[in-house]
């Protein structure tokens, strides 16, 4: 029976050090290959950070403008879409989604919510404000909201508020 030399386990735990040294030592690194986590632009948290446009680039948003509710400019719009079956009937339907709430669908202001609203929405209907408001005035109303009623300047586009303006001006 052969006996261990007394170095030769020492030998043995120093050679597996050794390797398991040289088997760590590369992946120490890895935690720094992609910096993009740790040069991140800050901002606080549920804040979205601010994209600026590139250089040269053209807006496609923000250039409408649309006067105040009330205004003699606004009272001068006129309704730039043509009145045809296709378009009371798009703007039936936008009605139907965004107005029918407050206003009901007769447009008397008795939707199924209004009773929760001090004021009641106005009576947008041909016997109330649909009647005596041109129809840039409610154009400037359903763009920028008055009282309590709000904006729907980034819900609606420009054409979709006009269908829902030709819409009112149907009410009985």
């Amino acid at each position: 029976m052969r006996s261990v030399p007394p170095r030769e386990p020492f030998r043995f735990a120093a050679g597996l050090l050794v390797v398991a040294l040289l088997a760590v030592f590369p992946l120490s690194g890895c935690e720094k290959l992609d910096r993009n986590m740790y040069d991140n632009p800050a901002f606080r948290p549920q804040e979205e950070p601010v994209r600026l446009p590139p250089g040269a680039s053209v807006p496609t948003k923000g250039l409408e403008h649309t006067p105040k509710p009330g205004t003699a400019e606004a009272a001068a719009l006129k309704n730039p879409e043509k009145t045809t079956d296709f378009s009371l009937l798009t703007g039936k339907e936008l009605y139907g989604i965004y107005c029918t709430p407050c206003h009901g669908e007769s447009g008397k202001g008795d939707g199924p919510v209004a009773k929760k609203f001090v004021p009641t929405p106005a009576d947008v209907s041909a016997t109330g404000h649909g009647s005596h408001h041109p129809e840039g005035d409610l154009f400037a109303v359903i763009t920028h909201g008055q009282g309590g009623m709000p904006p729907f300047r980034s819900d609606l586009t420009a054409k979709e508020r006009w269908l829902v303006v030709a819409y009112l001006k149907t009410l009985k």
